[in-house]
């Protein structure tokens, strides 16, 4: 989604990729679906983490599967704010994409970052890497 509308800044001036056929706005429908539904996923009770078998693929970068879950555990309702927040996220893409909206792709995607730094802040990383949420910048869920 955060790769949908691209503005680079060259020596001949803006170049600007954005979704213009209708298989691109299609494709970006169905990645904001996937994550609106990503969110929904999240919020249910007792969902595994992962896998059993998952590990970090960053390791010292990203707690393991099982730390993540005692994070979760310790902190259920912030966990389903931030379930929520990523599901509303996925929400303002939806809108964007359906509206063809490149603007409104720019500004959910701020709101996506946030979502998504907020969770894995306080759920994902490890305390020396800054576990601490970023409760600063965005809207907050309704």
């Amino acid at each position: 989604m955060w790769d949908a509308v691209v503005i680079t800044s060259t020596p001949d001036g803006l170049e600007e990729q954005r979704p213009e056929t209708d298989d691109e706005w299609l494709a970006l429908e169905r990645h904001a679906v996937l994550l609106l539904e990503a969110g929904n996923l999240l919020q249910m009770e007792n969902r595994p983490v992962a896998d059993a078998a998952s590990v970090s693929e960053l390791p010292g970068i990203d707690l393991e599967p099982d730390e993540i879950a005692a994070r979760i555990a310790d902190n259920p309702d912030a966990w389903r704010r931030s379930a929520r927040a990523l599901h509303d996220a996925g929400v303002v893409m939806l809108d964007a994409v359906r509206a063809r909206d490149v603007d409104a792709l720019l500004e959910g995607g701020d709101r996506l970052d946030v979502a998504c730094e907020n969770c894995h802040s306080r759920f994902w990383y490890p305390s020396d890497l800054g576990s601490r949420a970023l409760e600063t910048a965005g809207e907050p869920s309704p």
